[in-house]
Formats: C-alpha cells, structure tokens, sequence
C-alpha cells in the first residue's frame, strides 16, 4: 500500500482523526485534504465514508478520486465530497452501506472455461 499506511492509522486513541497521515495514507497533499475537511467534525465525516469505499478501489488514492469525482444518480448527481459539506453524510452512508453504490468499477474477470494442458511457462530472456 501506498506509504505503507493503512487509513486505520489516521484515528488517534481520542477518536480524533490525524489530518497529515490521513492525507498520506491517500496519497495527497494535507493541505487538499484539510480544504476538503477544514475541522475535525468534517474530517472524521470524511474519514468515515472513505472507510467503506476503500475496500471498492483500486488504491487510496484512487479512494480520493472517487470521493471528489464520482457523481451519484441517486442524490442529483452530486458527489460524495459535495453531500458532506451539505451535512448529508448519515444519508451517505446508509446508502453505501446498503451497496446501492456497488457498480463493477472495472471489467469482470472472464471465466475460464477451459485450460490448456500443454502450457509452457515463458522463458525470462
């Protein structure tokens, strides 16, 4: 993992949230992220919806990507970043936690269906 931080590391035993290694776990700048989350009550909002997204992504950073970016049909094609300035984050996160956003952000694997038996492993050249 990028830095070898795990977001987990960014709550402090107080529960408060640490803005500078929160902002190296995803791999931005603090300053991003404390425009983003200008006090504690936002950051550990923000913390809180990029808990349940992390698992979804590719890496942290791309986590922060889809906080700022993603636009979602269900609240007027807002996005994440904009429904916790507006103090919607309860209702963010009851609508994640239900899956409702899970969309397969990438191509599915396709099944194999049938594996060759004379397979040779390349030579390294």
């Amino acid at each position: 993992m990028r830095h070898g931080l795990l977001l987990d590391h960014c709550v402090e035993p107080d529960g408060t949230i640490n803005a500078k290694i929160m902002a190296r776990a995803l791999g931005i700048d603090v300053a991003e992220l404390l425009r983003a989350a200008p006090d504690q009550a936002r950051l550990q909002e923000t913390y809180s919806v990029i808990s349940i997204v992390r698992p979804w992504t590719k890496s942290a950073a791309d986590t922060w990507t889809w906080y700022h970016g993603k636009r979602l049909e269900r609240f007027g094609g807002q996005t994440p970043a904009a429904l916790v300035s507006a103090g919607r984050t309860a209702e963010l996160k009851d609508f994640l936690e239900a899956g409702e956003a899970l969309a397969p952000p990438w191509p599915p694997t396709p099944d194999v269906l049938h594996m060759p038996t004379d397979v040779r492993t390349a030579a390294n050249i």
